[in-house]
């Protein structure tokens, strides 16, 4: 078990090396500025374990609205990235994080992409009648997919869907709370434009 958990902290580490030295190959000579505001709907999946009995805390009508900065080369984005969580489960669920995007070019106004993310998740589960408030601040890490339609030179719009996994486990008093993941389809406006 710790083996694994040891496993898991250096995929996490990797990938958020990877994420951070992607500037690098964007290209420092030519980009394009990025600003994006983004909705989604996602699932998160949680468990609560309280005296040997297992009450699943899942919301699957949880909406969340983010902003992402960042900046893209021919084939590649980069983001960094806010998101805000409405859930009824959840006193508090936020992300932080960073995200780069490869984009393959089928057609002059739409792209496939893959992604990778890692970040940390701030979190917050309230008091119920059958178990105990808890928080935490996790690490995460994930991917996605989806399709960018370039609309004018200034706008793009974006479809996709991601996965973040969170892998969280906390103890408090006699419950024990297990974050899993959050998984997302969401739509993004993004505003570019040239640096000089």
């Amino acid at each position: 078990m710790e083996c694994f958990r040891m496993k898991k902290r250096l995929t996490k580490i990797a990938l958020a090396a990877s994420l951070l030295s992607m500037p690098a190959v964007v290209g420092a000579n030519e980009y394009t500025s990025l600003f994006a505001v983004e909705g989604g709907y996602n699932k998160v999946s949680a468990d609560v374990t309280e005296s040997g009995q297992m009450f699943s805390v899942q919301d699957s009508k949880l909406g969340s609205a983010g902003l992402k900065l960042g900046a893209q080369g021919e084939n590649f984005r980069v983001f960094l990235s806010a998101r805000y969580y409405d859930a009824e489960d959840f006193s508090k669920l936020d992300t932080l994080g960073a995200e780069v995007e490869y984009l393959f070019h089928f057609s002059k106004p739409v792209s496939f992409f893959l992604s990778a993310n890692a970040g940390k998740a701030f979190m917050k589960v309230g008091s119920k009648p059958y178990y105990a408030s808890v928080s935490t601040n996790e690490y995460y890490y994930g991917g996605g997919a989806g399709f960018n339609v370039t609309v004018t030179d200034l706008i793009d719009v974006e479809v996709g869907a991601r996965y973040i996994d969170l892998d969280s486990e906390v103890t408090q008093g006699t419950a024990t709370y297990k974050f899993n993941s959050i998984t997302s389809a969401y739509g993004s406006i993004i505003f570019k434009w040239q640096m000089d």
